[in-house]
């Protein structure tokens, strides 16, 4: 598969990437904003996910339905996802529909009109999806921790927001927010597929009219304020959720790829060492997977499991067994040799996707303004030895620097 990438920057500071694949006849098109439920103040937590839900609800010249139409009928679809820290507008269609294609997602985006009616009527929608996250025992364990890793922070709150926040959403504050941060410096648009480089500029630079406008900051954690320690919640459910971890180095450190294969030595798949050691050895846990998270400033690190309340100190202490094998003994070649291919395997086979291919070029926009190449990546991925990662687990796994979360049946058990 050949591939051809370009990036322009038009004068009002907007970004336009594509990367052109000339075996496809699909194009993958992302406009990427670089807001997020981080960058809010406390009052207005869970805007920013509010309003890419609010945008699809009507423009100056199309309707709710004419939005949701504009592509399907053509056999495309049109999505948007909200993080912590970036908004994502995206769509997937035939190449010959980039205009159509490119025509709507400016519109929701440029000359959104937020009817009173669609606002209220999503608040509902919103609400029902912030309540159904609270029943889902991970999901809340998930925010207690990164709320416990990062107190009094706009990091360690829900995308969703809370009930409150909601409900206080009109219009005008919607609109406020999308002219504040949605400003073209804050924005990149990245196409992946059967794409023309000039034709997407100029398709682009025929609508995208907003102008210059400065980057969008946020507060940087403090990580000094961080304390180890055990956070402890009731829920009315049957099994504990657990999730042991600490706070990690940001986005732009090097050692990031050290990270990921020793988060893939843990939890890569069904022979990674947790669901071996743990699920399949001792039985204590049907489900459990590391995980890692980096974000601009700061990043997390952890082990989630669910198990019976009778076994949970059993999980732990097994948890930080595993941990403590990185610390004390090096990996084995093989072992390292094994995880470091599947890993490249998943990015390679990833990148297939042209839908996957415009969702690492974005994220790697948002954070690096450039774009690695797939070679330059994976070779640094071949780079990491077992002197690498022990050098990182031993950093890392203090067990005196780990938070333990957990989400308790509310039973007694």
């Amino acid at each position: 598969m050949t591939s051809l990438r370009k990036q322009s920057t038009l004068p009002n500071g907007l970004t336009i990437v594509t990367e052109t694949v000339d075996t496809v006849r699909s194009v993958a098109l992302g406009i990427w904003v670089r807001t997020g439920s981080r960058y809010e103040p406390e009052s207005l937590s869970g805007i920013s996910h509010f309003l890419e839900h609010t945008v699809f609800k009507g423009t100056t010249s199309r309707s709710t339905y004419d939005i949701a139409a504009s592509l399907e009928v053509v056999g495309g679809h049109l999505n948007a996802f909200t993080s912590k820290e970036y908004t994502c507008y995206h769509a997937r269609f035939l190449s010959e529909y980039l205009e159509e294609a490119v025509d709507v997602l400016t519109d929701i985006l440029l000359h959104p009109t937020f009817p009173e009616s669609e606002v209220e009527r999503e608040k509902s929608v919103v609400l029902d999806e912030l309540r159904d996250s609270q029943d889902v025992p991970e999901e809340v364990a998930f925010e207690q921790f990164e709320d416990s890793l990062y107190p009094n922070s706009s990091l360690g709150r829900s995308i969703l927001g809370n009930e409150t926040s909601i409900n206080s959403f009109s219009g005008d504050k919607l609109q406020d927010y999308l002219d504040r941060h949605y400003g073209p410096e804050n924005t990149i648009i990245v196409a992946a597929g059967f794409v023309d480089h000039d034709e997407m500029v100029s398709l682009i630079a025929s609508r995208y009219d907003r102008k210059p406008s400065k980057k969008n900051t946020f507060d940087l954690i403090d990580m000094a304020a961080y304390k180890p320690g055990k956070e402890v919640g009731v829920r009315d459910i049957q099994q504990s959720h657990l999730i042991l971890g600490l706070p990690v180095f940001s986005t732009f450190d090097e050692r990031r790829y050290d990270l990921a294969v020793l988060n893939s030595l843990l939890s890569g798949g069904m022979s990674a060492r947790l669901f071996q050691n743990i699920r399949e050895a001792h039985g204590v846990a049907y489900q459990i997977y590391s995980f890692v998270n980096l974000y601009r400033d700061t990043g997390s690190f952890g082990v989630y499991l669910a198990t019976d309340p009778v076994k949970r100190a059993k999980a732990v202490d097994l948890t930080l067994k595993e941990l403590q094998k990185l610390v004390d003994n090096k990996v084995d070649d093989h072992e390292l040799e094994r995880v470091k291919a599947q890993y490249k395997s998943g990015i390679v086979m990833g990148d297939e996707s042209m839908e996957r291919r415009m969702l690492r070029l974005g994220r790697q926009q948002i954070y690096y303004g450039e774009n690695l190449d797939l070679d330059t990546f994976l070779n640094k991925i071949e780079g990491i030895d077992a002197d690498k990662i022990n050098f990182l687990a031993r950093e890392l796994f203090n067990p005196e620097m780990l938070f333990l979360s957990i989400l308790e049946p509310a039973n007694g058990k």
